[in-house]
C-alpha cells in the first residue's frame, strides 16, 4: 500500500516547486550532491513532525525560504501530502468528516507557513480536499480533524550523519512498556514468583527479538542481537536494550560495533518497533514512513546488497512506506520506479520519475551512482549481445513464450552504449574495450549475435579472441519464415506472416510470383518504417511467432554448446 500518494513542496530551501505524484511503497531518490534530495525528506519531516531535522529545528523563513522565488513575493513555505484512506488507515472518529467532505480514497492536506502581520511571527494555515488542485481553507474544527490524520502516520526521519546506536536506543524505549504489558499477562507474574518471572521475561525477550536477530545474522554472519534485560524485577523499569552478540558469544552494546553494523541493526529494530506499536495499540498511529538519507554510508558491498533487499522487503508491509535518498544503484535496482533529482540554475530542484532500469542508466552516465563498466555487468553470467532493441524485444518475448530458464543475459547495444549502435558500432565498442572482455570470467563469455545476412563474424571473433570462450554467432537463416524473402533483412524475417500483413500496408508488400509457395518481398524504406509498428504490436501482446521461438531455442542451444567448452573447474 502507498501511504503517501502525492507530495507537493513549494518555496522550501532549494525547491521552488516540485510534485511527486504516483509514489510507490518504496521510493528511492537519486541525484548528485546538493541536488536537493534531502530537502524532500526534510519538508516531509516538517509536515509530519513540525520540525526540519534531527536537531528538531523549527522552520525559519529567513533561512529556509527558497532563493528561487521572485524577489518581491511574500515569503511562505507549503507542503501538500495526499494521504491514502485505504483499509489499513482508518482514523478514529473521522467517519463523519470524511463523509461530509467526500473523502473516500485520499485526503490532500496542505500546510502553509508564512510571516505574520508583525513581520516576526510565523503563521500556519491548513487547507484540504479530495482534489489537490481545488483545496479549501480549514477552520479550527477542521484543522483538529486534519491533525488526527497527520498523527496517524509515524514519520521516522533518519539523517545520514546520525549515530545509529543512539537511534536504536530511541526506538527501543517504547518496547519497555510493551514488555511489561506482556509480562503482566503471564502466569509467572500473577503468581509473583520472581525467579520464574525473570526467566519468563528472558523467554519473552528472546521471542520478541527473534526475527530481528535472524535478519541481522543474514547480513552479519558473525554478529547477532539479543535483548539486554535487567537481572531482577527492580531493574525492569529502568532498562531495556539490546546486546550485539559476537560469534564467540561475547555480548556488548551496539555502540561498540562498526557504523555499518549499527545501521544494519537499526534497520531491523525499526521494523520490530513498528510491529510492537501496532500490537500494543500505541496511540492513534496507523502506519509508518521511514525517510532515510543515504543508508549506504559505511556499508561494505555485500551488506549494501542485503540492506537494500531487506529495506525493499520491509516497504512491502501494507502499513509502511519507505523513502530513501541514495547514490548507490543497489537501492535503485530493487525499486519499480526511481525519482531523479537535479538542480536547475533558474528553477532550483526538479524531480522526474522513471522506471528503475532507465534511471540507473541515466545515473551512471551522469556519474551519480558508482560507475560500473557495462561489460562488467552480470560478471557471473554469459552476456549475449544482439543487434538492437527490437532484437532484444522479440527474443525476450519468444523466450518467455517458451518458458525457457536461460542461464545467460540478453542485452541490446542500448544497454551498453548510450544509444543503439548502427553499422559497426558494436564492433568498434568491443574493439576499444578489449580489456574489459578479457577480464570477464571464463564461465561468463561475451557472445555477439549478428543477423542472418551479416558477413562480419570473422571481425567479431578477432576482437573477442582476447577471451578464451567469447565468440560471434550468426542467426540461423534456415529458421526464418519461409514466406518472407531476403528483402526482409534483420530479425524481422523471423516474424509471423500475419503480423507482417497487419502492420505493413498491402501496397508495400509484393509477391515474387503467383504460385502457392510465393514469398513476400518489401523495399528497404518500407521495412524500416514498419519496424517500430511491428515492435509496438509485440509489446502490446502480439506473439513473435513460431520462427522467432525457433530462433530463441537455437540461441539458447548455442550458448549451452559454448559453455560446454569451458573447463568444469572454471565454474567452481
Amino acid at each position: 500500500m502507498d501511504i503517501i500518494k502525492l507530495v507537493r513542496i513549494e518555496n522550501f530551501r532549494s525547491i521552488r516547486s516540485v510534485t511527486l505524484d504516483g509514489l510507490d511503497s518504496y521510493v528511492p531518490i537519486i541525484g548528485l550532491n546538493s541536488a536537493g534530495k534531502s530537502n524532500v525528506l526534510r519538508a516531509l519531516n516538517l509536515f509530519f513532525n513540525n520540525h526540519i531535522d534531527e536537531d528538531r529545528a523549527a522552520l525559519d523563513l529567513g533561512a529556509d525560504h527558497t532563493s528561487y522565488a521572485p524577489a518581491k513575493q511574500k515569503k511562505n513555505v507549503s507542503v501538500t501530502v495526499g494521504l491514502s484512506l485505504g483499509p489499513h488507515i482508518r482514523v478514529r472518529g473521522q467517519d463523519d468528516f470524511q463523509k461530509n467532505y467526500d473523502l473516500s480514497d485520499v485526503v490532500y492536506i496542505k500546510r502553509t507557513w508564512s510571516v505574520g502581520v508583525d513581520k516576526s511571527s510565523l503563521v500556519e494555515a491548513f487547507s484540504f480536499g479530495n482534489d489537490v488542485e481545488n483545496l479549501q481553507p480549514a477552520g479550527a474544527e477542521e484543522v483538529a480533524s486534519l491533525a488526527t490524520y497527520i498523527r496517524a502516520v509515524r514519520f521516522v526521519y533518519i539523517p545520514n550523519h546520525a549515530r545509529p546506536a543512539d537511534l536504536i536506543r530511541n526506538e527501543l524505549q517504547p518496547l519497555r512498556a510493551d514488555l511489561v504489558r506482556r509480562l503482566r499477562s503471564t502466569t509467572a507474574y500473577k503468581e509473583s514468583n520472581v525467579p520464574d518471572l525473570m526467566a519468563e521475561l528472558g523467554r519473552m525477550g528472546g521471542r520478541m527479538f527473534g526475527e530481528a536477530a535472524k535478519a541481522v545474522e543474514r547480513g552479519l554472519p558473525s554478529t547477532s542481537i539479543a535483548a539486554s534485560l535487567p537481572a531482577d524485577f527492580a531493574e525492569l523499569v529502568f532498562t531495556v536494550g539490546i546486546n550485539a552478540i559476537s560469534d564467540s558469544g561475547i555480548a556488548r552494546t551496539p555502540d561498540y560495533e562498526g557504523s555499518g553494523a549499527q545501521s544494519f541493526m537499526l534497520l531491523h529494530i525499526l521494523d520490530l518497533a513498528d510491529r510492537s506499536r501496532r500490537s500494543s495499540g500505541f496511540g492513534w498511529v496507523q502506519a509508518s514512513i521511514w525517510a532515510m538519507e543515504e543508508p549506504e554510508s559505511f556499508l561494505h558491498a555485500g551488506l549494501r546488497a542485503r540492506f537494500s533487499t531487506d529495506l525493499a522487503s520491509y516497504a512491502g508491509d501494507s502499513r509502511r512506506q519507505v523513502i530513501v535518498t541514495t547514490h548507490q544503484d543497489e537501492f535503485a535496482r530493487v525499486a519499480e520506479h526511481v525519482w531523479t533529482a537535479s538542480k536547475d540554475r533558474a528553477t532550483g530542484t526538479q524531480l522526474f520519475r522513471s522506471i528503475a532500469r532507465d534511471a540507473i542508466a541515466e545515473a551512471t552516465r551522469r556519474e551519480i551512482t558508482t560507475f560500473r563498466h557495462p561489460l562488467f555487468a552480470f560478471a557471473d553470467q554469459p552476456l549475449v549481445i544482439v543487434e538492437g532493441i527490437f532484437d532484444s524485444l522479440y527474443m525476450s518475448e519468444a523466450l518467455r513464450e517458451l518458458q525457457r530458464r536461460i542461464r545467460w543475459r540478453l542485452i541490446a547495444p542500448s544497454d551498453v552504449f548510450e544509444a543503439d549502435a548502427g553499422g559497426d558500432g558494436v564492433l568498434q565498442y568491443l574493439k576499444y574495450n578489449k580489456q574489459a572482455i578479457a577480464s570477464r570470467p571464463d564461465s561468463a563469455p561475451v557472445i555477439v549475435v549478428r543477423d542472418w545476412e551479416d558477413k562480419s563474424k570473422a571481425k567479431y571473433d578477432n576482437v573477442l579472441a582476447v577471451h578464451p570462450h567469447s565468440t560471434c554467432v550468426i542467426a540461423d537463416e534456415t529458421l526464418t519464415n519461409p514466406q518472407l524473402d531476403e528483402t526482409f533483412v534483420g530479425i524481422e524475417r523471423y516474424l509471423p506472416t500475419d503480423l507482417i500483413k497487419e502492420q505493413v500496408p498491402t501496397q508495400q508488400l509484393a509477391l515474387e510470383h503467383s504460385g502457392s509457395d510465393a514469398r513476400f518481398s518489401i523495399k528497404r524504406p518500407h521495412l524500416e518504417a514498419a519496424k517500430p509498428r511491428l515492435a509496438d504490436a509485440v509489446r502490446s501482446g502480439a506473439s513473435p511467432g513460431e520462427h522467432m521461438r525457433d530462433l530463441a531455442s537455437w540461441l539458447d542451444e548455442q550458448v549451452i554448446k559454448i559453455l560446454e567448452s569451458v573447463p568444469p573447474e572454471k565454474f567452481l
